[in-house]
């Protein structure tokens, strides 16, 4: 099936006995204000100044207060993704965390995992029903992660669950002739069903649960794996006209915007994890700016498809040679091309990445004036 490449083209006077009363008056008014006014300004004005202790060699010396929020964002977001796997415990949790660098100021903590499972004990009727949820309250990995001195942010994977479709059919692909749920494979392979995003169903399912993580008091929650299987031309003639339409990705879009309008009434900010290599290729569907609502893109770099030749915004780019820094600059400067260097946040993915390399990169981004990025 062809994927739509999408097309971005990166508001009179009077008695003088009334005088003298009215100049009195006006001399009162005046001195209550200046007093009153001295007393309100000065403050605002010792603001960021600094304080005379009687010598003028002292000036250079003083320092400014900041409170935490604002020294946060002078820092910008350096992040560190902990890996996709199932948190036993608060405990190994701990132990996951005594790992992160404490030159990172945020931890990403995978809550909703491929094929459906969730790291918390989840009070949603679906996920109950589905054993999707572990015996972990999420309020302690809340608490745990800013305990360390983190701020929590959580990633939840979206289309790729195999557990919900189980317990709610009306979530995943449907064989038209059957009802029945499609299967990425056969039984006999122990295929998978997948969330459908044009069910209803999926997009309560998802809010709800972006919901609850938004509650516990993640400031942040990123959407990864926007996307529809990559059907065989048998599925796509199975299941129909829901996965056929040139305008499917429109699924996705709506239900990106559900879980970011259901975050933000918790306070929450909800960002989206877009693939850089399918994204410069012109092969992601839910890639829409116009269209969605979040707050930004989190452009997920992974190196390992960066080894060859590649048609990038329609020119082709030899990647073969270029060192990991040049790659990484290179595909920044295209994402550049499609949106603004605000909009995104760069993430690098490799799991062959080692310390010094992870250093080398970081110092790339501060090279290239990035003062956010993630590293997983």
């Amino acid at each position: 099936m062809k994927k739509k490449k999408n097309v971005y083209k990166p508001k009179r006077h009077p008695h003088l006995a009334e005088n003298i009363f009215s100049v009195f008056f006006t001399v009162i008014i005046a001195a209550f204000f200046t007093v009153i006014g001295y007393s309100v300004a000065k403050p605002f004005g010792e603001i960021g100044e600094a304080k005379d202790s009687g010598s003028s060699s002292n000036n250079a010396e003083s320092t400014i207060s900041y409170d935490k929020d604002a020294e946060n964002i002078s820092k910008g977001t350096k992040a560190y993704w902990l890996k996709d796997t199932e948190i036993e415990s608060i405990e190994s949790l701990e132990s996951m965390l005594d790992k992160v660098d404490k030159n990172y100021n945020m931890v990403v903590i995978p809550l909703k995992l491929e094929g459906g499972k969730l790291n918390y004990n989840t009070s949603n009727e679906g996920a109950v029903l589905a054993e999707s949820g572990n015996e972990i309250s999420i309020a302690s990995i809340t608490e745990t992660v800013k305990r360390y001195g983190f701020t929590p942010a959580a990633s939840i994977n979206t289309m790729q669950d195999n557990l919900y479709p189980k317990a709610n059919k009306n979530s995943g692909f449907l064989v038209k002739s059957t009802k029945s749920l499609w299967l990425d494979s056969s039984q006999k392979d122990k295929g998978k069903p997948w969330m459908d995003p044009a069910s209803s169903s999926t997009k309560e399912y998802l809010s709800s649960i972006s919901g609850e993580i938004a509650q516990a008091g993640f400031e942040y929650i990123i959407s990864t794996n926007v996307e529809y299987p990559a059907f065989s031309e048998n599925a796509l003639k199975e299941i129909g006209e829901s996965v056929t339409e040139s305008d499917r990705y429109l699924n996705l879009i709506d239900i990106i915007n559900s879980m970011n309008k259901t975050a933000e009434s918790k306070d929450s900010k909800m960002w989206i994890e877009i693939p850089a290599y399918e994204m410069l290729t012109g092969s992601c569907e839910v890639f829409q700016p116009i269209l969605l609502n979040t707050q930004k893109y989190v452009l997920k770099i992974d190196l390992s498809k960066f080894n060859s030749e590649i048609t990038c915004n329609g020119k082709k780019i030899d990647f073969s040679s270029m060192s990991i820094n040049d790659k990484i600059k290179k595909i920044c400067e295209e994402t550049e091309k499609l949106i603004y260097k605000t909009s995104f946040i760069p993430e690098i993915t490799s799991l062959t990445l080692t310390n010094q390399q992870k250093e080398t990169i970081i110092s790339t981004f501060e090279e290239m004036k990035y003062d956010s990025f993630i590293i997983r």
